[in-house]
């Protein structure tokens, strides 16, 4: 199953009294509604949003009023890690009500799973100032929705995208949407296939649309992540080459870049470049391929847009 390795266990609702009355507890001799207004959201924002819209935000009055008024506090929305995997859907609701509230100042914006068309196109509709886009295992995002959020974005400079299914085009698609986009991660999960056999055709298993999609396109890019890419050392050099201004370069497990004398010298001016081999302890992600294929077929069974 795909899932972030720091996934948390599913909530539970908060008991409201107990809420209640931890809001008068002494507090070094004030109770938690006397905290000022400025202390309160530095406690929210090393919450999260998340944490926030959970129950942070309902303690008390005090609490509640930073949380729906100060927009300061919603300028980042980080709704991954949230424990619901494939339920996430209901946090659609909760999603839309952090984005009402960031009042247009929304700049940084992370989901996983709950993530659609409809609710990128809500986004785009209340900010204009977005700058980082994080989407993790949304397998109801089109690839025209990402179109259109990026055109709608001209700010924007990072774009994650793990563990989706897109058609031919996504990245020059991308690219020529985003002329200003600094960094870039595109991850799959074709990592965790075996090695080829002798009987294995290898063309089936090289593809490097995506990478000249990148190299065509992305001309000021900074940062490429391509986890589990089927990129060759034709589309790399392709990168290498198109984006002359890259810094950093990780292709963990696209495993038909051979990284010989020629490729190394190609990649030596980078600052830092993580190969094909090295390890993944440090990715926030983990998958299995047969759980991935079984959840992309729940996603476009039908049985996904029963439940929303």
């Amino acid at each position: 199953m795909l899932r972030s390795k720091t996934q948390n266990p599913k909530p539970k609702t908060m008991n409201r009294s107990r809420s209640r009355r931890n809001s008068n507890a002494s507090l070094g001799g004030r109770s938690w509604a006397e905290l000022p207004p400025e202390v309160i959201l530095v406690i929210f924002l090393k919450l999260g949003a998340l944490e926030v819209l959970r129950a942070a935000g309902s303690v008390c009055r005090s609490w509640r009023q930073v949380a729906k008024e100060d927009p300061e506090l919603w300028r980042r929305i980080d709704m991954t890690n949230h424990g619901y995997g494939s339920d996430a859907f209901v946090l659609m609701n909760p999603t839309r009500r952090a984005i009402d509230r960031s009042q247009g100042r929304l700049e940084e914006f992370s989901i996983e799973y709950l993530g659609d068309d409809q609710l990128l196109q809500y986004l785009c509709d209340r900010t204009r100032v977005l700058r980082k886009l994080c989407l993790i295992s949304c397998y109801q995002v089109s690839q025209e929705g990402i179109a259109e959020t990026a055109r709608r974005q001209p700010l924007l400079e990072e774009l994650q995208i793990t563990f989706g299914s897109f058609e031919e085009g996504m990245t020059e698609m991308v690219g020529k949407e985003c002329p200003q986009l600094k960094t870039f991660k595109f991850n799959n999960t074709w990592y965790s296939l075996p090695p080829l056999g002798p009987g294995d055709d290898e063309e089936e298993f090289e593809d490097d649309e995506e990478a000249l999609g990148i190299a065509n396109t992305m001309h000021q890019l900074r940062h490429l992540q391509l986890i589990g890419n089927r990129v060759t050392n034709r589309g790399l050099k392709a990168i290498l080459d198109g984006c002359s201004h890259l810094e950093t370069l990780d292709i963990r497990r696209s495993r038909n870049v051979n990284m010989d004398v020629d490729m190394r010298a190609r990649c030596a001016r980078l600052k830092t470049i993580r190969l094909p081999e090295d390890s993944l302890d440090d990715y926030d992600f983990e998958a299995d391929t047969d759980d991935r294929q079984a959840e992309i077929n729940f996603w476009y069974s039908g049985a996904a847009a029963q439940m929303l």
